[in-house]
């Protein structure tokens, strides 16, 4: 989890700083997944699922905003 309780890593694109995945609706464990906002590769679908889960984003209650995503309980 990277300052302030946000979520980051991979998730967050390096380019546009924002966490906005367009994700297909038929995704699989080795589909591509790229920025919303600029369309730059973040990586594979599981590379991202894994980090989120090592980051803590599968259990607790996070607030959106601005296409950041923090951890708030």
């Amino acid at each position: 989890m990277g300052i302030n309780g946000y979520l980051d890593h991979r998730l967050e694109c390096p380019y546009c700083q924002t966490i906005r995945l367009r994700i297909p609706h038929d995704v699989e464990a080795d589909t591509p997944i790229s920025c919303e906002d600029c369309g730059e590769y973040l990586g594979c679908w599981d590379e991202l699922l894994t980090d989120l889960e090592q980051q803590g984003g599968t259990s607790g209650v996070f607030q959106l905003e601005k296409g950041r995503i923090r951890k708030i309980g």
